[in-house]
C-alpha cells in the first residue's frame, strides 16, 4: 500500500463505540443469490468527515422485529422464515433495510454452533 493511502486510512481511524456494535444491511429489497448490494456499518465514538474509504451516517431509531440466530450462516433461511412469518401473521409491514448483526463468529468462537447473530427487520 502506498504511503499516501496509509496516511488517508490513518486520518480516518476511529474508535469503536462500546459495547461494540456493527451490522450489515441490505440496500435492495427482496432476495438475491448474487450481486448483492450491502453496506457494513460500525458504531464509532465520533463522527468525522467522509473520505473515499469511510462514510459517516446516522441511522434513525426504528421499530424492528428481531430474532437471534445461533449457529452456521448456512441456516439463515430457516431463521428468516420464522421472523418473516411472524411479521406477516401479526399484520406488520417491512419499512426499511434488513440488518444482520454478527455478535459472535469465527473471530471469537471456535465452534460454528456457538456463533450468534441477530436479524433485525424494520416494521410498521
Amino acid at each position: 500500500m502506498e504511503n499516501t493511502e496509509k496516511a488517508k486510512r490513518k486520518r480516518y481511524d476511529n474508535e469503536c463505540a462500546l459495547p461494540e456494535y456493527c451490522f450489515t444491511h441490505y440496500l435492495e429489497p427482496g432476495y438475491k443469490d448474487e450481486q448483492i448490494l450491502i453496506e457494513t456499518c460500525e458504531a464509532v465514538t465520533e463522527k468525522k468527515s467522509d473520505s473515499e474509504l469511510v462514510k459517516f451516517q446516522e441511522f434513525p431509531e426504528v421499530k424492528a422485529a428481531c430474532i437471534f440466530h445461533k449457529g452456521s450462516y448456512d441456516n439463515f433461511p430457516e431463521t428468516y422464515a420464522v421472523i418473516l412469518r411472524y411479521i406477516e401473521e401479526n399484520g406488520y409491514e417491512i419499512c426499511g433495510n434488513i440488518r444482520e448483526n454478527y455478535i459472535d463468529g469465527v473471530w471469537n468462537k471456535e465452534r460454528e454452533e456457538d456463533w450468534l447473530s441477530e436479524i433485525q427487520i424494520p416494521i410498521l
